[in-house]
């Protein structure tokens, strides 16, 4: 039996292996974690993972640094997204017995040597590459404060309407949490730049010590759509301990944050949960670092609709929508609608914007300057700003 021969031809079926084996580890995930995780990028990992696995199986030899840095990874990701460490290692083990039993097949019966050596190469590869694996899960979620409990990130999965939600059991979950569920509670939603995924724990930790002297009762963490998710007592000016904790050394610049509106009582935070995540949204696309859902629900009908947003801007704005009329209408605007404040910011002529906002009324329809600030065209110039980056609006 030539195991190198063997593993290099099951190099040629990665991909149907790996997605077997996401298909099994997609099974073993309970509830929670489905809500926080996204199978593309879960069957994305395995199938690398699979691939260096056989290579270095292939090749006698333990996985190489540039192989075992992906592992670490997917590893330090699911510490985030609060996947308990035992499934990690559970999805190890399996991949484990799977290609045990895909070298074992051969059109002669392995010999006991066979079976020892393939047992062996095997064995090597899959610890260090678990080894690497739970050593980066360790360390980021030992930076986690407080760290991501299974029924923390249970109760957000459930807010986040990854289950059906009931009420009172739900009240009854968050007590054995230390959830105070009869207090007021509103929701935070978090996120960093692309750039800088690998420094959102120190973000979090930075929410999470500041709220800590604030707040009556336990912050629970958890993920939804990409971000992360802390549920908290209300405590007063809760948006200036917020800020005060995006100003702290080591947190990105890109570091944002949404807050949903304060509820009566724990089991209605799902409604807090949504705005918040929808107000981060709108956050982001503004530039803004903090977010109150409050402020921004025109914009959040608008990003939540795009084609809404495209009609809106099209049948209000299609007129103007050439030359240097818009950007005259968003400064004339922005300006309070002082013909002098608009020159200066542009450096034209006052005539020149005279001109032209004469010029805009007559296009849109309107009396006089006064009426440009109506609110069809301040929503209008509002989506075009949210989706300043797209090209749905123009087409």
């Amino acid at each position: 039996m030539d195991i190198t021969q063997g593993a290099q031809e099951l190099l040629t079926q990665d991909l149907q292996i790996a997605e077997r084996l996401t298909d099994a580890a997609w099974e073993r995930l309970g509830g929670a974690e489905l809500g926080i995780l996204d199978r593309t990028e879960v069957a994305s990992a395995i199938a690398a993972c699979t691939r260096s696995l056989l290579l270095a199986v292939a090749e006698d030899r333990r996985p190489n640094e540039s192989e075992l840095e992906p592992v670490r990874r997917i590893a330090e990701r699911r510490a985030v997204q609060g996947v308990p460490i035992e499934t990690m290692i559970s999805s190890w083990r399996n991949a484990e017995r799977t290609m045990l039993s895909r070298l074992l097949i051969s059109p002669t019966p392995p010999t006991t040597v066979d079976i020892q050596e393939v047992v062996r190469r095997v064995g090597v590869v899959v610890d260090a590459m678990l080894g690497a694996a739970t050593t980066a899960y360790r360390g980021v979620a030992g930076e986690l404060h407080p760290p991501f409990s299974h029924v923390s990130v249970d109760l957000v999965s459930r807010l986040a309407g990854a289950q059906a939600l009931d009420p009172a059991h739900l009240d009854r979950l968050a007590s054995t949490a230390g959830v105070r569920v009869h207090q007021p509670h509103r929701v935070i939603a978090l996120s960093v730049g692309p750039q800088d995924g690998p420094q959102v724990g120190r973000a979090r930790q930075a929410l999470v010590g500041r709220l800590r002297s604030h707040v009556d009762g336990p912050i629970l963490l958890g993920g939804h759509q990409g971000c992360t998710i802390l549920v908290v007592a209300d405590v007063d000016r809760i948006d200036e301990v917020l800020e005060r904790a995006l100003g702290d050394a080591g947190v990105p610049a890109s570091a944002a944050v949404g807050l949903g509106t304060r509820r009566a009582r724990f089991n209605e935070a799902a409604g807090s949960l949504r705005e918040a995540v929808a107000a981060l949204e709108v956050g982001r696309r503004l530039g803004e670092r903090l977010t109150r859902f409050e402020q921004v629900v025109p914009e959040v009908l608008i990003v939540e609709n795009r084609s809404m947003a495209a009609q809106m801007s099209a049948s209000v704005l299609g007129p103007i929508d050439k030359g240097d009329l818009l950007e005259t209408l968003r400064t004339f605007l922005r300006c309070g609608l002082s013909t002098r404040a608009t020159a200066g910011e542009l450096q034209v002529h006052e005539n020149t914007v005279t001109y032209r906002i004469r010029r805009i009324c007559e296009l849109l329809g309107v009396a006089s300057s006064a009426e440009l600030a109506r609110v069809d065209i301040l929503m209008a110039l509002r989506a075009r700003q949210l989706y300043d980056d797209l090209d749905v609006l123009r087409a």
